[in-house]
């Protein structure tokens, strides 16, 4: 009586499973940044809006010849940074304004360049400041846990759902044994 002893390794499929991450990992990686720069440009046009800085602070008031000047014209004299929406408008979510600048990097601007300097004498020129075009810990704390949820989603759809899963596969399962008699 003999045994015969065939053994099985999945190691192609281990293989074929780390080239496909490996292939598609910089796309992940690049659209998240991308979601992350929409993110942000919601972010800085809500807080705007709401008539506070980056830093959760309202913007300092207009002055007294601008507020006559906004009341004669029948507009809003909170400071929203919005009187004809040009400004806010110029960075609209697009191609134009929300590019990836370098590895990890992703770059928000203004499409206008009128709009650009209006938004420079806003936000560095002008006294007092509206410091609107920026970020602070929290908000990039709320970027990266969305950059974090939409990667692990799409490791998901690729079928490769934890690391621990990963490791299963390397270190558990390296070859299934079939006896045959």
């Amino acid at each position: 009586m003999a045994l015969d002893i065939k053994i099985k390794t999945n190691s192609k499929a281990i293989e074929k499973r780390f080239k496909r991450l490996q292939s598609r990992f910089p796309t992940i990686i690049d659209k998240g940044i991308l979601q992350g720069g929409f993110q942000l440009l919601d972010i800085v046009r809500t807080k705007t809006a709401k008539g506070i800085d980056f830093r959760d602070t309202p913007f300092a008031p207009y002055s007294a010849s601008y507020l006559k000047q906004l009341q004669r014209d029948g507009k809003p004299t909170n400071v929203d940074l919005f009187n004809t929406g040009r400004m806010l408008g110029a960075i609209t979510p697009s191609g134009r304004t929300i590019k990836i600048t370098g590895k990890n990097k992703v770059s928000i601007s203004f499409s206008n360049a009128q709009m650009r300097q209006r938004a420079l004498f806003n936000q560095v020129l002008n006294e007092p400041k509206r410091e609107f075009f920026g970020f602070n810990n929290r908000t990039e704390k709320i970027i990266n846990k969305q950059f974090n949820r939409f990667v692990e989603k799409e490791l998901k759809k690729m079928k490769l759902w934890v690391y621990e899963k990963i490791l299963h596969l390397i270190y558990y399962q390296p070859f299934q044994v079939l006896v045959a008699q």
